[in-house]
């Protein structure tokens, strides 16, 4: 029903970008927007992620009949729930709520009146990535660290992509959290390479 036209933290990790509209086709032409959620993820239900909960870090409500919206965040517009100077470090739930009546011959699944969308600081992922292919250049052997890192990045990938957002959790801390030792511990354990 929404389509993000931008969604994605700033290289500096000091602003969030939302571009996003309700769908064009006919089905939706009586539908507009009525608020936004944002959650990270640990305020995510983790027995039903796509819902939007009262444990969240911004809400805003759109007046009118609004058919897009473009938000420029930052860490000052979230509530105290995120006491944080920049959000580089978070993975982030965006929940769009729908208002109006879809067409009845709406198709399945695209008749739903909430969106969810999946952002994150991708300057870690790129400054991880460097990390590991400098060592690689030093000492021209493939480190398996680095194998285990595009294994679980593919595999939180396609969890976000397939909505599998409780797996997409667990493998964003392998990934990011608590500066790689999270990743090592687990890795050990999941059976690749191990």
């Amino acid at each position: 029903m929404i389509i993000f036209d931008q969604l994605r933290i700033s290289d500096d990790g000091s602003r969030m970008y939302i571009n996003l509209h309700v769908n064009q086709a006919d089905y939706f032409k009586d539908i507009y927007l009525d608020s936004i959620t944002i959650m990270t993820a640990c305020q995510v239900s983790e027995t039903s992620p796509e819902l939007v909960t009262d444990d969240y870090i911004y809400r805003h409500t759109f007046e009118g009949n609004l058919k897009q919206a473009d938000l420029v965040l930052t860490p000052a517009d979230f509530n105290e729930k995120f006491n944080k100077n920049n959000l580089s470090n978070d993975l982030f739930f965006v929940y769009i709520v729908c208002k109006g009546v879809p067409d009845p011959c709406t198709p399945c699944r695209l008749d739903e009146m909430t969106t969810l969308g999946v952002t994150f600081d991708e300057n870690n992922l790129y400054q991880k990535v460097m990390g590991f292919t400098k060592g690689l250049l030093k000492e021209c052997n493939i480190n398996q660290d680095f194998l285990n890192f595009i294994l679980q990045w593919n595999a939180f990938k396609a969890a976000v992509e397939t909505e599998h957002y409780v797996a997409a959790i667990r493998f964003w801390k392998m990934l990011f959290e608590d500066n790689g030792t999270h990743n090592l511990s687990i890795t050990k354990n999941c059976g690749c390479h191990g």
